[in-house]
């Protein structure tokens, strides 16, 4: 945040006062110019090698899923609202990654109707409905199994996501995981 001589909050040299003035509160306000040089700073810094995904739930609209696409970044969805958006935006579905635990069958289903380029597996069962809906449409869909490692982080029990009794992923040290690859493969 940069504070003009005043002391006021400022956004792309606009007064946050002005543009509350202007459309009321609360307003939610981005810097295309700052979004777009973090999109390439965070892009150049794999050198061109890669794929860098911007989190869609971090915030998704219509625009900035189009500001994501023009800086040649992919986009990692985790329901079927944030699918829905990036395809109505016209982001193309070859540079998309669903993601999320507890995938619907509908979700799953736009997903491969949409030709998204992976989808991250949590569970045997989303392993096996995906099957499924894919065979049913001809797609031979590419995926990415989701592991738990086993790393203890010692943050708040409510957001860690690796250790091994968790809701995301498939374990590695009780073999679910390695199962799961090769029901992926079979």
């Amino acid at each position: 945040m940069v504070r003009d001589e005043s002391g006021v909050a400022v956004i792309a040299g606009i007064p946050l006062t002005d543009l509350a003035q202007e459309y009321g509160t609360p307003l939610f306000v981005i810097d295309e110019d700052d979004f777009r040089s973090r999109c390439r700073e965070i892009a150049s810094a794999f050198g061109g090698g890669g794929h860098v995904h911007y989190a869609a739930k971090a915030f998704l609209c219509s625009e900035v899923a189009r500001w994501i696409d023009e800086e040649g970044l992919s986009l990692d969805v985790c329901t079927g609202g944030e699918l829905a958006v990036a395809l109505h935006a016209n982001f193309p579905p070859e540079r998309i990654t669903f993601h999320g635990n507890n995938k619907s069958v509908a979700e799953l289903t736009a997903a491969v109707k949409a030709g998204v380029a992976h989808i991250v597996l949590d569970s045997m069962t989303e392993i096996e409905r995906l099957d499924t809906i894919a065979g049913e449409a001809g797609v031979v869909q590419d995926v990415f199994v989701r592991l738990t490692v086993g790393v203890e982080a010692h943050t708040h029990e409510f957001i860690s996501t690796a250790h091994e009794d968790q809701k995301f992923g498939l374990s590695v040290a009780s073999g679910a995981a390695m199962d799961a690859v090769a029901r992926v493969f079979a």
